[in-house]
This record gives C-alpha cells, sequence and structure tokens, in this order.
C-alpha cells in the first residue's frame, strides 16, 4: 500500500475540518494584513503610519493571543463529551464556556487599558541615536484604543465559534468570518483614504473599520445560535445549577497552559517587532511587513493544526487509538507540504509581495531580506504549532509551560539580542533569534507528542 493510499482518509479528514477554518482563523489576522497594506498605501513614502500599526497592534495582539489560548481550551474538552454522545455535558460546558469567555474578555480589556499609557512613552524608549520616533508613538494611539474596545466582542464571538469546532461545525464561523473580513476592507477604504464624505483618518480608520467589524461579527454569531434548531438541544440543558467551578477550573486547566505558550510565543514575535524601532522606522516598518506576510502563511498551519485537535480530541474521547498514529503523521504531512509550499513563494517572491504593502524602496529591500530569514523558520514553525495542536486535543498541555520557557526566554530572545545588539546584525540577528526558538520548541513537543501517541497504543 502506498503512503498516498494509507493516508488519503486521514488527509480528507483533515481538509474537511480544516478548509473552513481556514478563512475563520486567517480572518482573525487577515485584518491586520488588510489593515497593514492599506495603511502602506495610504503613507506611500512615509514609513511613519506603517510603523505606527506596527506598534499600535503589537500589545493588542499580544493580549488577543493570550485570551485565544483560554478560550481554546472550549474546544477539546466540548470535543471529548460530544464524542462519547453526552449531549448534557457538552451543553453545560458551553454555557460555563460563555461565562468564561466574558470574564476573559473584561480582563483582557482593562489590562489593555492599563498599558496604554506604555504606548505614548515608547517612542522614547526605543529611540535610536539621531532617530525619534514619538511621531510614531503618538500615530499608534487612537489605532490601538479602537482595537482594545474590539476584544470584548471578539471574545464573544470565539466562545460560540470554539463550541461549534468542537461539535465538529468549522463552516459557520467561516462564513461569519469571511463576511466581516469583507465589511472591514470595504471600512477600511473609506476610512482610511477618507471615501463617502468621511475626512481621511489614516491608521485610526483601519482601528474603527476592525472594531465595526468584529461587532458585527459578533452580532451574526449569537443570532445563529439562537436561531439554528440544531443548537437548541444544548441550549436546553442551561441552567443556574450548570454554572459551577469545576466547569471553570477545568477550562482554564486546559487553557491556562495554551494561553501561556501563546503568550510567550506571541511576546517573542512582538519584542522582535518592538526591538525593530531601535533601528529606525524603516526597520520597524520591514518587520511588520514580513510578518504580516508571515502571519498568513502561519494561518493555513493554524487551521490544519485546529482540524487535528477536533479530530483527536474525538479519538482520545472514544479511545479509538488505533487512529491515533495515522492521524498524527497525516497532519505533520500537510503541514510540512504547506511549509515547503511557503518557503518558496518566500524566498522566489519576496519583493513583489512586499511591494504590495508600501511604496517605500527602503521598506522592500529589507522586507525582502528579513523574508530569507523568515522562510527557514515555515518548517519549525509548523512542527511545533501543530504539535502543540494535537497535544492540545489529548489534553497533554501542562508540559507545554517548561517547553515554551526554555524556547523562548532561553534561547531565543537572548541569542536575538545578542546577535542584533553585541554582533551588530540588526533585524536579520532578531529573526535569527526566531529560528532558534521555533527549532527548539518543534523538536521538544515532537518529541513529547510521540511519547504520548506510543502511551495511548499501549493501553
Amino acid at each position: 500500500m502506498s503512503l498516498l493510499t494509507k493516508y488519503t482518509p486521514y488527509y480528507k479528514r483533515l481538509l474537511k475540518l480544516a478548509l473552513p477554518v481556514i478563512v475563520a482563523q486567517a480572518g482573525q489576522l487577515t485584518t491586520q494584513f488588510a489593515d497593514t497594506a492599506m495603511v502602506g498605501q495610504y503613507g506611500g513614502e512615509d514609513p511613519v503610519p506603517l510603523a505606527a500599526v506596527s506598534l499600535g497592534s503589537s500589545l493588542f495582539l499580544l493580549i488577543y493571543l493570550a485570551a485565544l489560548g483560554l478560550a481554546m481550551a472550549i474546544t477539546p474538552l466540548v470535543g471529548e463529551h460530544y464524542a462519547r454522545g453526552d449531549r448534557r455535558m457538552v451543553g453545560h460546558l458551553f454555557q460555563n464556556g460563555i461565562v468564561y469567555s466574558l470574564a476573559i474578555g473584561v480582563v483582557g480589556t482593562l489590562i489593555a487599558l492599563a498599558l496604554r499609557p506604555f504606548i505614548g512613552v515608547l517612542g522614547d524608549w526605543m529611540s535610536s541615536p539621531g532617530e525619534s520616533v514619538e511621531a510614531v508613538a503618538e500615530m499608534a494611539l487612537p489605532y490601538s484604543d479602537m482595537l482594545v474596545w474590539s476584544i470584548m466582542p471578539l471574545m464573544i464571538f470565539l466562545a460560540v465559534k470554539q463550541f461549534l469546532e468542537g461539535i465538529g461545525n468549522t463552516k459557520i464561523a467561516m462564513w461569519i468570518t469571511l463576511m466581516g473580513n469583507i465589511a472591514n476592507v470595504v471600512l477600511n477604504y473609506i476610512f482610511i483614504f477618507g471615501k463617502c464624505g468621511i475626512e481621511p483618518m489614516g491608521a485610526e480608520g483601519a482601528g474603527l473599520a476592525t472594531l465595526i467589524s468584529r461587532l458585527g461579527q459578533m452580532c451574526t454569531i449569537i443570532a445563529v445560535f439562537f436561531l439554528w434548531q440544531r443548537l437548541r438541544i444544548y441550549r436546553t440543558f442551561f441552567s443556574r445549577k450548570a454554572l459551577t467551578l469545576t466547569h471553570i477550573s477545568s477550562l482554564i486547566r486546559i487553557g491556562f497552559p495554551i494561553s501561556f505558550q501563546m503568550i510567550l510565543e506571541s511576546a517573542a514575535f512582538i519584542l522582535t517587532s518592538i526591538l525593530a524601532l531601535s533601528f529606525g522606522k524603516v526597520a520597524a516598518g520591514s518587520m511588520q511587513v514580513a510578518f504580516s506576510i508571515a502571519n498568513i502563511a502561519w494561518m493555513i498551519t493554524v487551521a490544519i493544526g485546529s482540524a487535528s485537535t477536533i479530530l483527536v480530541s474525538h479519538i482520545h474521547g472514544n479511545r479509538h487509538t488505533k487512529e491515533l498514529r495515522p492521524t498524527v503523521n497525516a497532519t505533520y504531512h500537510l503541514g510540512l507540504l504547506w511549509a515547503t509550499l511557503m518557503a518558496i513563494v518566500f524566498v522566489t517572491m519576496r519583493e513583489p509581495i512586499a511591494a504590495i504593502f508600501t511604496d517605500n524602496t527602503e521598506v522592500i529591500a529589507l522586507t525582502a531580506e528579513l523574508m530569507l530569514l523568515i522562510a527557514i523558520y515555515q518548517f519549525s514553525d509548523s512542527v511545533q504549532g501543530l504539535s502543540i495542536s494535537m497535544m492540545r486535543g489529548m489534553q497533554d498541555v501542562k508540559i507545554i509551560m517548561p517547553i515554551v520557557l526554555c524556547s523562548y526566554l532561553v534561547l531565543n530572545i537572548p541569542i536575538g539580542i545578542l546577535l542584533a545588539y553585541h554582533f551588530d546584525m540588526g533585524c536579520h540577528g532578531l529573526v535569527v533569534g526566531l529560528i532558534v526558538g521555533l527549532s527548539s520548541a518543534a523538536l521538544m513537543t515532537a518529541i513529547r507528542l510521540r511519547k504520548k501517541v506510543n502511551e495511548a497504543e499501549k493501553i
């Protein structure tokens, strides 16, 4: 039996779930892609608006990913009980998941508001000799404010989305996110460039467009939940007694390590973007463009990983251990195939892709150089992301924390800073640090997942 024939059923299962998630997951960060591209075109030769979007989104992205990690606990827990046919527990978990997500949204908004002054003084902290980036920080504030107020509607949307993924439905969030993305691009055009009688708002307009589109997504998915008859059975199990600390603690137990991993990994990328400010506005803008491009590629890996979380959680719930190893292998095959394709695109098309975002020749040139390094880490980023997704499906998440501590705090950030400043490699050194951190995370998570699969097969 050929490799393709052996794994074809598993590829089909993964892709059936992953294709809608590609749109849904990518939508959360393609809004940032649209903001970056359209603000870059608005700025033209001036790199300040582009750098402002980079700075304004950095702190928000850290908070958003931390909240997303916590919300992701809903999917494997719901998936496990859904596979066992326990609809009552699924309904109880969803009800607790809504309360849990609302609490996360409130805390996330308060933290973002508390960190707002940090953006205002960041220009002074990160100014390079002879070049101030105060104008970048000043322009970043109104953009960041709009993103902060979008946290709560985003968390409500995510609560329902993660629940739907747990019961194997990935299409609803796909269509809602797709509509939200279209609305975001149209509103970007109106607010950034000043159309339909509105004054040009630049970066602030991009933030306003994002806020409005996320409010629309929230309202739509709430309407679907209450109007779709298939979900009625889960609503019938809602009750005050179902809200318990036991359920909330189960969500926290799974969600906290996931969130911790996402915080540290995203912090490594965000810190890299912030440190790039010390090398000037061109460096900051180039890093923003390079990471925006990489994020779009990463979203496909996230989609495959989300599909694997759903399938592995169902396998875990049904105790169908014979299906575990081929599902894991098929996930790696698809992820590495995509990583290879993206690496080739990043190397061969780096300058034309960079030119989509800005007319500044210096930003285009530096972005093209950074894309060569980003092409290298596509493979390790794919392996660590997919391994963690499958570990999440098996609810093996505690081990993730020491792995990411070692990978990002011990290796990635110190090595990146050492290369950037001591060896005068600048932005290139910061990205090399990311390569080291992601590679170590890939190795350790893959070893751990293999061990858990071997243990499951012996049961």
